[in-house]
């Protein structure tokens, strides 16, 4: 028998690999020349019955061997090049990580591996179809990218903050088994663009540069390309997309895909508003927005409509018409009684409004709840217990400031355990999407809502504000539909129908015209019948609101109910003001994500109650608009 190998390829050091051979030998040799004492010049005889024929009556099973695993790594992709030998004339069959065996041909190379075991088997039939026993070659492969063990948003296994308190492990985004899914290591978002529409993004930062598309970022200072380094945005850029498995800092949710930055925020003009959501929306996958109205006012803080037309421009024209999906900071001003649904621009059906939970899974202190929330995703609670790692500006000029703040952070200035709130859930969400866009790329703006909504995960199981919809989904005020779940988006993407053609149902506007008694438990109701509306899955509600003659809308709380189904959306809660200043409902825009999968058919009933003193007004009018199908 004649046997065949090639000699090893050398190890990089920094890829950390253990290896273990198994059912028929894995040795390796430094002399291709002599493998087993056998040496691999003897002469071509064919194949060798036992009795000395010409095999016609073989029935003895070939040998096979793996007789070296050798693993590359040019530019940190890693390769394994698995040597097989047998006797001439077999043919192989193999599998990898327990595929169906297909034929292959020694040596066979497996490019781009993923970071995790790797379990290799193969088989050898001579030419009287006799097949060998099988042989088993496994290996583990560990990148050592030194802050991932700290990235708990992306694997949770309990580990403990600076302050040494514990998370609860599984309580993240579950995205590794979708980055190890593609056997070439190609699952990171490879070829999807998101634009980080925030203050700047530090382009030529170590762990940021392979990511960036050159020329297409935008500097409203300078009108060019080259907009200056932004201390926000880099890190929300690190939270997406750091480039990760090249032994620097962490990982971005998409370590591989595409980054441009705009720095809106530098000059922020209602012109540049617009010019911020439709540049370039043709190529733009997705845009990441983690800044919004002033937290902690509690004050109606209205969008402009021209930004909302540049939204729905975005949703007409971007990916060829499939649209940008906008997605958008929730707001950290709960500890002030903001809402998320004050805020004109994280209620509108255009975008993904994001709320943020800790290590625990529980929501953050900050985060504000709404009934306009779509998904969570973590967003950590502090620095020294469970901030979100990520890139940061480099030296002192970022938000690790040579320990300025007094506070625990790493010693490299170049990254950072301190970046929270409803910024860093946003970032968190923006890469998910990239993934699930990457399964599938047909995908609309609306259906990737859906989607996310759908596979999205129950946390905080025992708090007393979920509620299970008319359309089956569980739903809560403080995380919209839960936190985002990875793997389940891109499962559920890669067998999506796409949604048929939005409709859009306005009911007339009601004219109620009731007092609302002062600081009393006794609410002012009013119903509206919807029939026929030709929505019986509805994705979106628009609620309409009038009591402008009560000078403090922070008196009111306001609930819209499904009568139908029973699931109530709580569109404002009462609150105080900053300097006493609540500014009245005056055909105030609310935004509900929570019927979705109801229909829009039925008795829909709004209720308002005045829980606090001196201020009086009238429930005025209200009408809604359904999204659906």
């Amino acid at each position: 028998m004649k046997w065949m190998v090639i000699s090893k390829y050398v190890l990089v050091a920094f890829i950390v690999i253990t290896l273990s051979a198994c059912g028929g030998g894995g040795g390796s040799s430094n002399n291709p020349e002599l493998i087993d004492g056998i040496s691999s010049d003897k002469p071509d005889d064919g194949i060798d019955g036992t009795d000395g024929t010409d095999g016609s009556d073989d029935q003895t099973p070939p040998e096979i061997k793996i007789i070296t695993s050798s693993l590359f790594v040019p530019t940190v992709q890693v390769s394994a090049e698995l040597i097989l030998a047998s006797e001439d004339g077999v043919v192989f069959e193999c599998s990898l990580n327990n595929a169906p065996f297909t034929r292959c041909s020694s040596p066979i190379v497996y490019n781009n591996l993923a970071e995790k075991e790797h379990h290799f088997q193969a088989r050898a039939i001579d030419a009287a179809g006799n097949v060998s026993i099988v042989a088993v070659y496994d290996w583990t492969i560990s990148y050592d990218d030194p802050l991932y063990r700290d990235q708990w948003h992306l694997k949770n296994t309990g580990q403990t903050g600076f302050d040494q308190n514990a998370g609860r492990a599984g309580e993240d985004i579950n995205v590794e088994p979708v980055w190890d899914s593609c056997i070439d290591n190609s699952c990171r978002g490879e070829g999807v663009r998101i634009v980080v529409v925030d203050d700047g993004i530090e382009m030529s930062h170590e762990d940021l540069k392979e990511n960036m598309v050159l020329g297409k970022s935008y500097d409203y200072l300078d009108q060019d390309v080259n907009p200056l380094p932004g201390d926000h945005g880099t890190n929300v850029a690190g939270v997406i997309a750091a480039e990760g498995l090249n032994n620097r800092g962490g990982r971005g949710v998409v370590p591989r895909a595409n980054l441009v930055g705009y720095n809106l925020l530098e000059v922020h003009t209602v012109e540049n508003e617009s010019d911020a959501m439709t540049r370039d929306a043709v190529l733009n996958d997705v845009s990441n927005n983690s800044w919004g109205v002033p937290d902690g006012t509690g004050r109606l803080s209205q969008s402009t409509a021209i930004w909302r037309s540049a939204i729905d421009t975005g949703h007409r024209i971007g990916r060829d018409g499939l649209g940008v999906i906008y997605v958008w900071a929730a707001g950290n001003g709960h500890a002030e009684d903001d809402n998320s649904n004050y805020d004109g621009y994280a209620n509108y059906r255009g975008v993904i409004a994001v709320g943020a939970v800790t290590h625990l899974g529980l929501r953050a202190s900050y985060s504000e709840r709404g009934a306009n929330l779509l998904v969570s995703a973590p967003g950590g609670e502090g620095c020294d217990t469970d901030g979100i790692v990520t890139t940061d500006r480099f030296g002192e000029a970022g938000l690790n400031a040579g320990f300025s703040w007094n506070v625990t952070d790493y010693s490299s200035a170049n990254y950072t355990a301190c970046f929270i709130g409803t910024s860093a859930a946003t970032p968190i969400v923006s890469g998910v999407i990239a993934l699930v866009l990457q399964a599938n790329p047909n995908l609309g703006w609306r259906d990737v809502h859906t989607i996310l909504a759908r596979s999205a995960r129950k946390n905080d199981s025992s708090n007393a504000d979920w509620q299970t919809n008319g359309g089956g989904l569980n739903v809560n005020h403080n995380y919209g539909f839960g936190v985002v779940n990875a793997e389940a988006a891109v499962l559920l993407a890669k067998s999506w129908t796409n949604l048929g053609e939005e409709k859009i149902i306005s009911t007339p506007v009601k004219q109620v015209n009731k007092e609302i008694g002062d600081n009393n438990n006794i609410p002012v109701t009013s119903t509206l019948n919807v029939a026929s509306s030709g929505i019986s899955n509805i994705e979106f509600i628009e609620i309409q609101f009038s009591a402008d003659d009560h000078d403090y809308s922070g008196d009111l709380e306001i609930t819209l109910i499904n009568l139908t189904t029973g699931t109530s959306s709580r569109l404002a809660e009462t609150h105080g003001c900053k300097n006493d200043s609540c500014l009245p409902y005056r055909n105030w825009r609310f935004g509900s994500t929570r019927h979705l999968g109801e229909s829009a058919d039925g008795d829909w009933q709004l209720v308002v109650k005045d829980q606090l003193a001196e201020d009086k007004g009238t429930f005025q009018s209200w009408k809604l608009t359904f999204y659906g199908t």
